[in-house]
């Protein structure tokens, strides 16, 4: 192990997350496949955080809607839609 200094990087924003959102924003209602992952415990990570809002992209929690499909192969596709801003009452 070793010590280097350097300045520390800024955090990192994913800029295809905030797209992906956006594009949803844009066709609200309309389903959209979003990520493809190799195993389903991954789909479902992603599409619970997109649901709940953990992804601040995808803000307020409950905004959009999120499922995944196998597509008969190996992997698991991640769909997700814009539902519009939930209010609380």
């Amino acid at each position: 192990m070793h010590a280097r200094f350097e300045p520390l990087p800024d955090k990192r924003h994913s800029h295809e997350t905030h797209e992906t959102a956006a594009a949803l924003r844009d066709r609200p209602g309309e389903w959209a496949h979003v990520d493809t992952h190799p195993n389903s415990n991954r789909a479902s990570n992603q599409a619970h955080r997109i649901r709940t809002g953990k992804l601040a992209a995808f803000r307020p929690a409950g905004a959009f809607e999120a499922t995944i499909r196998n597509d008969g192969e190996d992997v698991i596709n991640v769909y997700a839609r814009y539902t519009g801003a939930t209010t609380t009452p």
